[in-house]
């Protein structure tokens, strides 16, 4: 059965490490019916959005689990291993991952993109 939905970002990362002028990957799993467009965005203003270029080659079919009220239902889904590059000191900060599909509107969730050596030190004090 296909159910027309907004995608639905499931359990993933909250902050990623990233080391200046290196590609960075991390996968995201998403309910959503296919296609699913993914980008980064970082709201400079109120009025100004930027968005880092991102590759979103390995897509692959998996199960996820939902919470429906209060049940735990399983459907299929996406895994997205996504991969960006920071080119600057001034890329890194707050970020929203954007996930959309052709049906409904976009979901978003927020992630923070850190420089790789002070978030191994900041997860060794927590």
């Amino acid at each position: 059965m296909l159910v027309a939905a907004p995608p639905v970002l499931l359990d993933g990362d909250r902050k990623v490490a990233a080391r200046l002028g290196h590609v960075t990957s991390f996968s995201q799993k998403i309910y959503s019916v296919s296609p699913v467009y993914v980008t980064l965005e970082r709201q400079l203003t109120a009025s100004l959005n930027t968005s880092i270029h991102l590759n979103t080659t390995d897509v692959k079919q998996t199960r996820v689990a939902l919470n429906v009220f209060d049940s735990v239902v399983e459907a299929d889904g996406v895994t997205v291993v996504i991969s960006f590059n920071i080119s600057s000191k001034e890329e890194y900060g707050e970020y929203q991952i954007v996930v959309a599909n052709n049906v409904m509107p976009a979901a978003r969730r927020a992630i923070e993109i850190v420089p790789k050596g002070i978030y191994v030190i900041l997860k060794l004090r927590s």
